[in-house]
């Protein structure tokens, strides 16, 4: 069964679940006025912007826009890994992503693992969603929620037709749309969620709705203004220590599952690289 009808849209940057592991999943999403996280400024610059946000060791990414998923055995594992998608099962362990257009996904499971996700189009006809929520249910997880974040939509996304034909073999006509100007456009939100309706038994959260390149809070848009500053998406475990015997089977289902992927912890599942902008 694919996923239910999408969640009213959320009007929030900040979500947390309970989960019924006893730990709880935090997701945290960034506006232009929370400052820029791309990656290549000042380190010192950057690392006090990460701590005052989440003050926890990141793992951030050299994104590809292709369907590269890792593994992150422990915080700060894996930072700076080429790839476009991250997956833990580690308390404290921050996963983050950069944006300026693209769509930051969340994945959660009942379990207790999280993904981040970073979709632009190309990465999405990759299939980095499904390959994600792949590497969350073989490491265990199951009952996933994905949280869809800021990204660009319709009204400002004009898209030339043969790219806007390779979506929507993938995804549907659905995904087909047009400017303001009445020029052929990509309907991000709903090739992401497309993408999430075929990921069985999955629930859809869109929070933040609005336009990156033009709605309201400001966002840092590649697209509309040539912006080199980033958005982040960060999502991460909070543990409960009252829940140390669901936490320790909830392990076991982490090594049983990154044994079935023919992963150690660590590594990476194969990526497609393509370009990295936002």
């Amino acid at each position: 069964m694919g996923a239910r009808a999408p969640i009213a849209a959320v009007p929030t940057m900040s979500l947390a679940f309970a989960l019924p592991s006893g730990q709880t999943a935090r997701i945290r999403f960034t506006s232009a006025a929370d400052g820029d996280f791309a990656i290549g400024q000042p380190a010192d610059v950057l690392a006090a912007r990460r701590r005052a946000l989440v003050p926890r060791p990141w793992t951030w990414l050299h994104q590809v826009h292709g369907d590269g998923v890792v593994i992150v055995d422990k915080p700060g594992a894996q930072a700076g890994a080429q790839a476009d998608a991250a997956v833990t099962a580690r308390a404290g362990a921050a996963l983050a992503i950069q944006t300026a257009d693209c769509a930051p996904v969340a994945l959660v499971a009942d379990e207790g693992l999280v993904a981040a996700v970073h979709v632009g189009w190309r990465g999405l006809v990759a299939g980095v969603v499904e390959r994600a929520a792949d590497a969350v249910r073989q490491a265990g997880g199951s009952g996933l929620r994905a949280v869809v974040g800021p990204c660009i939509h319709a009204c400002c996304y004009e898209f030339g037709a043969g790219d806007l034909d390779r979506v929507a073999a993938h995804y549907g006509d659905g995904i087909r749309a047009t400017t303001r100007s009445g020029r052929t456009a990509l309907d991000m939100p709903a090739a992401v969620t497309s993408a999430i309706a075929a990921i069985p038994n999955a629930e859809v959260t869109v929070a933040s709705p609005g336009c990156t390149a033009c709605g309201t809070p400001a966002m840092f848009s590649h697209r509309a203004r040539g912006d080199t500053a980033r958005q982040a998406m960060v999502v991460w475990l909070e543990e409960n220590r009252e829940a140390a015997s669901g936490v320790r089977a909830k392990r076991a289902l982490w090594a049983d599952g990154a044994s079935a992927l023919g992963l150690r912890d660590g590594d990476e599942c194969g990526a497609q690289p393509h370009r990295t902008d936002g």
